[in-house]
């Protein structure tokens, strides 16, 4: 397989990724990550800010590794995404379905309109629906008279994801598909098993959380909110009246989201022990750690508000676990708090997941790497990293060891990626 190179575009960081599979291996050759400008809540608000943050860490990489990155695979947050599931039936011709009656049937169920002010990022299979019995996910050499496929069209704002291509051109990378962070982070921290139960993907970003929901082994539901671990910063920034910089400083070094638990009722432990912290006059300050926390706790409850309400939205029988990825799930005591809040078990989602579940649907080395030969692999803020190498990795490996239903994944992949070419 050839070199595949991965840009995941952030509102605090750029990440960088190239890997390819070579002796039934995944090398993963490169993974750094840099300071990203331009976006506001996972918008777009400087696009010359933004080409230029991308310019510049192509340099670097070129500088100290030797590597050109000229095509990408871009990871992004939608900007005001959502999903629809769209139908369509088709004649099996010979009373036994072939490949082609696969393609005639997707290609249906993919021939929807789309508003002019967005676009389809993502096709991705549900089921198909043989002679009404549905639940199939590849009927390939089912006798049958009627076969019925059932997609997920995930769709953007379209000016989003053309100015993010645009970007990315004017840094001298040619964009060969975009990943949505919800669909990489979600390839990258669950198994199958979890698919099957119905858990939720929560990546909480700097300026934006991505929440995909999956249940019966297909994705549910998606969305996407303009709240992130910027606005725990900026937060303690205009409360504690600190630099923005210093702020994130005090939130890594001693924020905690949980606050201590006295019989049954949240509170903040008084006269706790004080911090020195730099204010906007340069002079240190003495904070006590109660006042950061209360202030971290306010932002982080309002976040896991946000997503509860979203999740009760969806109609689905029960959602059985959540979880977590991305720089603000490591907050102390975050866990804790977001099971208290869903009411479900929820862990820290790492890479680590997808990887070993890759590696074994493609017959790779079940132990691909150590974490020390590639530094931070398995942190969450690389879990949509290294998800967009397994999304590349599914649609593009097309091979005898690929299962029935990824089959079908490759097959709507390719057909929806020459329609994208249109685009970017």
């Amino acid at each position: 397989m050839s070199e595949i190179a991965v840009i995941d575009i952030g509102t605090t960081k750029i990440a960088f990724a190239s890997a390819k599979i070579e002796n039934a291996k995944l090398k993963i050759n490169f993974l750094r990550s840099y300071s990203s400008a331009g976006l506001k809540k996972g918008k777009i608000v400087d696009m010359e800010a933004m080409s230029t943050s991308i310019k510049r860490a192509l340099q670097d990489i070129e500088t100290t590794t030797g590597l050109k990155v000229k095509k990408a695979y871009v990871c992004v947050s939608g900007n005001d995404i959502k999903g629809m599931y769209s139908n369509a039936a088709v004649r099996v011709r010979k009373k036994e379905v072939t490949e082609q009656d696969i393609d005639l049937a997707i290609e249906a169920a993919t021939a929807m309109r789309i508003p002019s002010d967005r676009q389809a990022v993502h096709i991705l299979p549900v089921e198909f629906i043989v002679d009404g019995v549905n639940g199939i996910k590849d009927p390939v050499g089912m006798k049958a008279l009627r076969l019925e496929a059932r997609v997920y069209i995930i769709t953007a704002s379209s000016s989003h994801i053309q100015n993010i291509v645009t970007c990315c051109n004017k840094a001298g990378v040619e964009v060969e598909e975009i990943v949505l962070q919800s669909i990489a982070s979600s390839e990258a921290t669950l198994t199958e098993h979890d698919r099957e139960i119905g858990t939720v993907v929560v990546d909480i970003g700097g300026g934006s959380t991505d929440i995909a929901v999956f249940q019966d082994g297909y994705l549910k539901h998606v969305a996407t909110y303009g709240i992130g671990g910027n606005h725990i910063t900026n937060d303690l920034a205009i409360g504690l009246k600190i630099p923005f910089r210093e702020a994130e400083r005090i939130k890594t070094q001693f924020a905690v989201a949980m606050p201590d638990v006295s019989f049954g009722t949240l509170k903040f432990k008084e006269n706790e022990k004080e911090i020195e912290i730099v204010g906007l006059d340069k002079h240190s300050i003495k904070i006590p750690l109660n006042v950061i926390k209360e202030i971290v706790y306010a932002r982080c409850e309002e976040i896991l508000e946000i997503i509860k309400k979203e999740i009760d939205s969806i109609p689905l029988d029960s959602i059985s676990s959540a979880v977590f990825t991305g720089g603000t799930s490591l907050l102390q005591g975050f866990i804790s708090l977001a099971e208290g809040f869903l009411s479900i078990p929820a862990r820290i989602g790492k890479p680590d997941a997808g990887l070993m579940e890759m590696a074994y649907e493609l017959g790779l080395d079940e132990t691909p790497f150590n974490e020390e030969e590639i530094e931070g692999i398995y942190h969450p803020e690389f879990s949509s990293t290294i998800g967009s190498f397994i999304y590349a990795i599914k649609t593009r490996d097309f091979n005898d060891s690929t299962s029935g239903f990824e089959r079908v994944f490759n097959r709507i992949a390719m057909w929806f990626e020459k329609g994208l070419k249109k685009f970017i």
